[in-house]
């Protein structure tokens, strides 16, 4: 080979070489990067076609979602959510069809966007986790039941209460009567679009307002006209209470506890379970 050959060869390598380079940045680049927990924003309309195993689902452009797994398929970058942290009117589709989570998303920077916690969302720890072999596991969702405290044991099975939701996509809901060991929600008694939030600094509230009309359990009027007609009040109480579950081998021996955080709503007790131990596992 002479020297003008040899040259355009290792030129031609060399070419290729910066293409596949260019190849694996451009894949390694085109997802989102995020984890579990964090939030995205919808880019535009993305819609889940149906199939076998799952019913058709469609996330509307600027919809906030929370991711709840991420994982690779395929050499694509997915993730799933929880249903129950959408607002009634997507996830309503799939109630009563023993789903808990929409199909594989791919998380194409195409289709979302990365974005900080929700200001409504924020009257709890969205973000919280323990380390592995703590024995303590994280359960916030951002459910307020009515009450002081999670269930004792003997009532956790049939124990219903008034329950508040605040979706990750900004829909504020309300359920008179719900069960409280409940893996999917049924039709909320209502729901409203959140139209404006304020946080007071220190004060551990968060003003949810609302145009559409919210149950005098839950708020008030405040308007009679305008975007910001109705308001409800959360007020974080930053108390901790326990509820403790006996062993299923001794009801001497704890088994298990679940930790609930107390709230205020229009005046009304409420509490978020937030975790649960599990002191034989140390």
């Amino acid at each position: 080979m002479n020297f003008k050959t040899t040259f355009i060869a290792m030129g031609a390598i060399g070419l290729g070489l910066a293409l596949a380079g260019s190849v694996n940045a451009s894949a390694s680049t085109s997802y989102v990067s995020a984890k579990s927990g964090n939030f995205l924003i919808a880019r535009k309309k993305v819609v889940l076609a149906k199939t076998k195993y799952k019913k058709a689902f469609t996330i509307p452009k600027d919809t906030v979602v929370q991711i709840h797994g991420v994982t690779t398929l395929k050499g694509k970058r997915i993730m799933y959510l929880d249903l129950d942290s959408l607002s009634y009117h997507l996830r309503k589709s799939y109630i009563g069809k023993s789903a808990t989570t929409t199909r594989d998303i791919v998380m194409s920077k195409s289709n979302f966007k990365k974005v900080a916690v929700p200001q409504y969302l924020r009257y709890y720890s969205t973000q919280k986790s323990y380390p592995a072999g703590m024995a303590l596991n994280a359960t916030q969702n951002g459910d307020l039941f009515s009450g002081l405290k999670y269930p004792d044991a003997s009532d956790e099975s049939t124990a219903k209460a008034a329950r508040i939701h605040v979706s990750s996509d900004g829909y504020l809901e309300y359920y008179a009567n719900t069960a409280v060991f409940d893996a999917t929600d049924s039709k909320p008694t209502t729901s409203v679009k959140v139209t404006k939030t304020v946080r007071p600094s220190g004060s551990g509230k968060t003003y949810l307002y609302s145009k559409q009309a919210v149950p005098s359990a839950i708020g008030n009027r405040v308007s009679s006209s305008g975007n910001a007609q109705y308001l409800t009040i959360i007020k974080r109480q930053y108390k901790t209470y326990t509820t403790t579950y006996a062993s299923d081998h001794d009801k001497d021996e704890t088994g298990s506890v679940q930790v609930s955080c107390g709230y205020l709503v229009n005046g009304t007790h409420y509490y978020m379970p937030t975790a649960i131990f599990f002191p034989q596992a140390n």
